[in-house]
C-alpha cells in the first residue's frame, strides 16, 4: 500500500510528546480520564515543582507548545536526546519553535524573534492570523505584567537561560517518577506501533486514518489532508507523516512543522488505550503477585513482535553470544546505522537489550532473563482468567 503513496508514513515510539502532554495533564484543572495517574504522579513531585514549572509554562496550554521546540528533530528521540537537544539548540530555533505554536503567523514570529516588533505590537495587530487563540494563552487583552507575557519576554530576551531552566525542569520531572512510568509504558506503546505498521501495510491512507481515529481526513481524490479546523494540506507539500503511539494525548492534539523548503512534517500522537497510564502502580495484591518481578514485567507480545523480524532476530543471535556495539552490528549485518538504531530500539523497548559502557562506546547484550521468562509470561498472559482481552487483528479482508 505504501508504494503508491505521495509521501511516506512512519511510526515512532518516543516520549517527545508524552513528556509534555503528561505535564499538561498534571497542571490542567478540569477532571480528565487520567485523574488516577495524575493523583499518583503529583504525590511524587518535589514540593516546589509547581512554582518552578510556572516559570516556563504559566498556563497548562503552554506545555504542548514547548514540545514544538523539538520540531527540527525528526522521528524517534529518547529522553536524554530531548534534553540535550534543548540545551544545544540555537537560540533562534528555540524561540521560533515555541512562538510558532502561539502565533500562527510566520511573519509575526520572525518579527518577534528579530526584535523588529514587540509582543504588544504583535498581539494588538488586527490582521494577525490565529489571533482568536491568544485569549487561551493569556495574551489578549495584553498585559505586560501577566505571567504569559513575562514568560514570552524571558524566552525572547534570554533564550539560553530559558532553555536551561526548561531542561532542568524536565529532568526533575523524569527523575521524580515519570521516567519509570515511561519505561513501564514503552513496551505497550511499542506493541501498538507494531500493530499500526501492520494496518498501514493493508489499508489506504483514508482507511488508516479512520481506523486509528486520526483528527484529520486523507482525501485521496483531492490529494489533500483535511483537518477539522484550519486549511487543507496538499499531499505535495507533505514531506513525511509520523504516527506516534501515546498514553497521554487525550486531547488528540497533532503537530504540523514546516521546513525552509516549504514542505511540512506531520505528527499524530495517538492513544490506543486511554487507561494504560492509570494502571501504573495500581496492581492489586493477589496470589499471582508473588511471581518473579522479571516475569511480571515481561510483555510477551512485545517480545514476540520484536523477535519476529528477521533482522532483529539476527541481531539478538549476535548479542546472545558476544557483547557488541551498534556500529559493529551495522558492519556485521551490512546495514545502515539508522536501520540498526531502529531495530535495537525495538529490542530495547521489549526489554531484550542490556547495555554496558566500554571504552567510549556502549556494548549491547541480549537479556537472557527476559528470553528465559517469556514463555512463562506468555502462558500467564494468554491463559489469564482476569483482565481485559486484547482482541485486535491487523489483517483485514477487502470486499
Amino acid at each position: 500500500m505504501t508504494a503508491t503513496r505521495s509521501f511516506p508514513v512512519s511510526f515512532a515510539v518516543s516520549p517527545r510528546f508524552d513528556l509534555f502532554y503528561a505535564l499538561y495533564t498534571l497542571s490542567a484543572d478540569p477532571p480528565s480520564s487520567l485523574d488516577p495517574w495524575r493523583t499518583r504522579a503529583a504525590s511524587r513531585l518535589p514540593r516546589d515543582f509547581d512554582r518552578a514549572a510556572k516559570r516556563v509554562a504559566p498556563l497548562p496550554i503552554f506545555w504542548p507548545l514547548l514540545a514544538d521546540a523539538l520540531q527540527k528533530t525528526s522521528g524517534e528521540i529518547t529522553f536524554d536526546e530531548i534534553v540535550a537537544t534543548i540545551r544545544q539548540m540555537p537560540a533562534i530555533d528555540l524561540k521560533t519553535g515555541i512562538l510558532s505554536g502561539i502565533f500562527h503567523d510566520a511573519a509575526a514570529v520572525r518579527s518577534l524573534v528579530s526584535g523588529k516588533k514587540s509582543i504588544r505590537q504583535i498581539v494588538g495587530s488586527e490582521n494577525l492570523s490565529g489571533a482568536e487563540l491568544l485569549t487561551y494563552f493569556g495574551l489578549r487583552p495584553y498585559n505586560a505584567t501577566s505571567p504569559s507575557a513575562a514568560v514570552i519576554s524571558e524566552l525572547l530576551d534570554s533564550p539560553e537561560s530559558f532553555g536551561e531552566e526548561l531542561a532542568l525542569l524536565l529532568e526533575r520531572f523524569w527523575q521524580s517518577g515519570f521516567g519509570s512510568d515511561w519505561s513501564a509504558l514503552e513496551g505497550e506503546l511499542r506493541a501498538d506501533s507494531f500493530r499500526m505498521r501492520d494496518l498501514d501495510e493493508e489499508l489506504s491512507l483514508d482507511e488508516l486514518a479512520r481506523e486509528l481515529k486520526l483528527p484529520v481526513l486523507f482525501d485521496d481524490t483531492k490529494r489533500a489532508i483535511r483537518p477539522k479546523n484550519g486549511a487543507t494540506i496538499p499531499y505535495d507539500r507533505i514531506d513525511r507523516c509520523w504516527i506516534v503511539p501515546s498514553a497521554f494525548n487525550t486531547r488528540r492534539w497533532w503537530a504540523k512543522y514546516e521546513a525552509k523548503s516549504g514542505l511540512v512534517s506531520l505528527y499524530f500522537p495517538i492513544v490506543q488505550d486511554a487507561s494504560a497510564a492509570n494502571r501504573l502502580g495500581a496492581e492489586s495484591v493477589d496470589p499471582q503477585a508473588t511471581r518473579s518481578r522479571s516475569t511480571r514485567d515481561i510483555n510477551a507480545e512485545s517480545v514476540f513482535r520484536a523477535l519476529g523480524d528477521t533482522t532483529r532476530y539476527a541481531i539478538a543471535s549476535i548479542l546472545a553470544r558476544t557483547p557488541t556495539s551498534s556500529a559493529d552490528l551495522a558492519r556485521s549485518l551490512k546495514v545502515s546505522k539508522p536501520t540498526i538504531t531502529h531495530h535495537v530500539q525495538a529490542l530495547r523497548s521489549a526489554g531484550l537489550i542490556s547495555e554496558t559502557p566500554a571504552h567510549g562506546s556502549t556494548k549491547l547484550t541480549l537479556n537472557r532473563e527476559i528470553v528465559g521468562g517469556v514463555s512463562e509470561a506468555a502462558v500467564e498472559q494468554l491463559f489469564a482468567s482476569t483482565g481485559d482481552l486484547t482482541l485486535y487483528t491487523t489483517r483485514k479482508r477487502r470486499s
